[in-house]
């Protein structure tokens, strides 16, 4: 009876998409079900800091340390294999070629093929937002860096504009199930951050942490938490200028990091092939949907759970290393699975 009630309450709002595009019904919060916890992305000690489908924002002054403190976490996650993508849009290729070494260096590793440093400081904001959104379906991270987001606008007082970038930025993060930490100015005479984009992007975060200087200390604040707030932590530079925790900083916070995704070059191009025998079986080729959904059934069977985000970063792949071939034919592009065993 109920079904039957939300049935007709969405005919008489137009269909699927009650007249403006969208099927509100997948919008409506199910209930009588446990909805599962998001994935953590970095915890302190048991504190969920920043989980999967999320964003958040780090703020502070001008020299305040915020890439220290960026830079210290994205190492985290690099040293738990995770992937990452950091779009810079101000130092450009020298200088962020540096602070790519410097990251790598704060992790103890010379080499990282999953770390994904994005140089966009001479595009058109549409144009920087264009190149995030590309890697991001390219690379599947786990986490992405916008230092800043502020030069992801034209005009970061306009509201429109600040409402429009803040809700791309979660679209981003829901649609490709990854977190994305965005950098921001906070203003010369207070602690807030810049503009409308500030506002909206603290309105709409999971965790904003504020970078202060105290002494030769950097501090990391939770400034507004959603959960359970965690302790706030410092760090002092070592003889190299690396960023070493302050232990004895409000008490010991231990770090965790979650549990890198799934990555399509996990996997052997023979193990794709084993896995793709089932999504091609009786079929020489198939529309881009319907590959896109026997990938997902065929990998899960095989006990590999794609989201479709993920499917479509690994549909990229297969293409990339020749494992399927893609072919336009009129309005439709048809997939179909390469015959090519290769040595084991």
């Amino acid at each position: 009876m109920a079904l039957d009630i939300v049935h007709s309450v969405h005919d008489e709002m137009g269909g699927d998409d009650g007249g403006n595009g969208l099927d509100i019904l997948q919008y409506i919060i199910p209930q009588g079900i446990e909805v599962p916890k998001p994935e953590s992305v970095f915890e302190l000690s048991g504190i969920p800091v920043f989980t999967k489908k999320s964003i958040s924002t780090l703020i502070g002054k001008a020299k305040s340390g915020k890439t220290t403190v960026t830079a210290w976490l994205v190492a985290q996650c690099i040293r738990m294999n995770m992937t990452v993508v950091w779009l810079d849009t101000e130092q450009g290729e020298y200088y962020g070629s540096r602070t790519q070494h410097w990251i790598l260096s704060i992790a103890g590793i010379e080499l990282y093929a999953n770390l994904k440093y994005v140089d966009v400081r001479v595009l058109k904001p549409t144009e920087r937002f264009a190149v995030l959104e590309q890697s991001i379906a390219m690379f599947s991270p786990d986490l992405v860096i916008v230092d800043g987001i502020r030069d992801l606008v034209f005009d970061i007082n306009d509201p429109n504009e600040a409402t429009l970038r803040s809700g791309d930025m979660m679209r981003l993060a829901q649609s490709f199930e990854c977190h994305i930490l965005s950098v921001l100015h906070t203003n010369k005479g207070n602690d807030n951050a810049r503009g409308h984009l500030g506002t909206e992007m603290i309105n709409k975060s999971e965790t904003v942490i504020s970078i202060d200087k105290d002494g030769e200390m950097i501090v990391a604040n939770p400034e507004f938490t959603r959960s359970e707030p965690f302790k706030p932590f410092a760090f002092v530079r070592d003889t190299y200028s690396l960023p070493q925790l302050v232990e004895d900083y409000m008490g010991h916070s231990e770090v965790t990091v979650g549990k890198r995704s799934i990555q399509a070059s996990d996997y052997t191009l023979d193990e794709h092939r084993l896995m793709l025998k089932l999504v091609f079986i009786n079929e020489e080729k198939l529309a881009y949907s319907d590959f896109l959904n026997g990938l997902i059934a065929g990998y899960g069977t095989h006990g590999i759970p794609l989201g479709v985000a993920k499917a479509k970063a690994f549909i990229e792949h297969l293409k990339q290393q020749n494992v399927v071939h893609a072919e336009k034919e009129w309005k439709h592009t048809y997939y179909s699975l390469i015959n090519k065993q290769s040595d084991i």
